[in-house]
C-alpha cells in the first residue's frame, strides 16, 4: 500500500459508525451471540510497532464508544477485549449476552499465569490502559501457541472467569 493509501487506510480505523448499527435497546432483538469486531483485517499491524500501536489506540477509541453505549443497556452481557499477543488481525472487541442460538452465557474463561510476555512491547502499551488484564495460552489457525490477552473492567457488565 502506497502511503497516501495508508494515510487514508489509518484515518478510516477512527469509523465507528456501525455501533450505530448495533441494538442496545434491550428489546426482544437486542441481544450478542459472541459479536466481535476486528480493528486489523489487513494484518498491517504485524509490519511494526509502530502500525501496531495504530491499530491498538483506534481499538480502543472504538471499544470507548462501545461502552458508552453499554452503560445503558438494560440486559446482562459480557464485555471484553481480546489482543493477541502475535497477530494484529486476531485483536477485538466482544459483547456477549444471552440469546437465542443458546450459546453459552455468561461463558468462562480458564486464564494462565503468564511470567514473561515475548512482546514486551505489546504488554507494557496494554498495562497504560485502565483494564484489567487476564492471559490465556490459545492455540492459532497455524495450530501453534499464542498468547493473548483479555483486558475487562470490574464495572462494566459480567465477569468473564
Amino acid at each position: 500500500m502506497k502511503k497516501r493509501g495508508l494515510r487514508k487506510y489509518y484515518k478510516k480505523l477512527e469509523d465507528s459508525s456501525f455501533i450505530e448499527n448495533l441494538d442496545f435497546s434491550g428489546g426482544e432483538n437486542s441481544w450478542f451471540d459472541y459479536y466481535h469486531f476486528h480493528i486489523d483485517n489487513e494484518g498491517l499491524g504485524d509490519k511494526s510497532w509502530k502500525s501496531r500501536k495504530q491499530h491498538l489506540d483506534a481499538l480502543f477509541r472504538i471499544a470507548s464508544k462501545i461502552e458508552e453505549k453499554l452503560k445503558t443497556f438494560p440486559n446482562d452481557y459480557q464485555f471484553w477485549i481480546e489482543i493477541s499477543e502475535t497477530e494484529s488481525t486476531e485483536d477485538c472487541i466482544y459483547i456477549h449476552t444471552s440469546n437465542p442460538n443458546r450459546t453459552e452465557f455468561p461463558i468462562s474463561i480458564e486464564f494462565d499465569k503468564i511470567e514473561e510476555p515475548t512482546n514486551k512491547q505489546l504488554a507494557e502499551y496494554l498495562s497504560t490502559t485502565d483494564y484489567d488484564i487476564r492471559t490465556k495460552v490459545l492455540i492459532n489457525y497455524n495450530d501453534k501457541e499464542e498468547l493473548n490477552y483479555f483486558l475487562t473492567k470490574n464495572n462494566l457488565g459480567l465477569k468473564i472467569e
